[in-house]
């Protein structure tokens, strides 16, 4: 899935994608402990050593969530799962499979265009 939605975005202008490996890693990454900061976090609930939804209220808890748009990305069908996410900041809640369509959806209801171009 991570392969997929990497070709999705990377054709877009000024798209740089970063991959975690686990909960940890995205933490770590997403707290800026790279030097790096980001616009657009796509986020598994179901990851190694620390789950998505942990991940997702560690981000909320420090801050970040305000300034960083995260979409998850699930295999999760529950009503609550989504509520739960969604109070914890999660701006979109997606059920995989997803498709570029999807994605470019998303992406342009996240960041509109400023021009109103489209």
């Amino acid at each position: 899935m991570r392969q997929l939605l990497s070709l999705a975005l990377k054709h877009l202008p000024g798209v740089v994608i970063d991959q975690a490996g686990d909960g940890v890693a995205a933490l770590k990454a997403l707290r800026g402990e790279q030097g790096k900061s980001y616009d657009l976090v796509l986020l598994d609930l179901n990851m190694p050593v620390m789950d998505g939804m942990k991940v997702l209220a560690r981000l909320r808890d420090d801050g970040i969530t305000p300034k960083t748009a995260v979409v998850v990305v699930t295999t999760e069908e529950n009503a609550e799962t989504e509520a739960k996410a969604r109070a914890l900041g999660a701006r979109h809640f997606v059920r995989k499979p997803v498709n570029r369509k999807t994605i470019e959806k998303i992406l342009a209801e996240v960041f509109p265009d400023p021009q109103g171009q489209g």
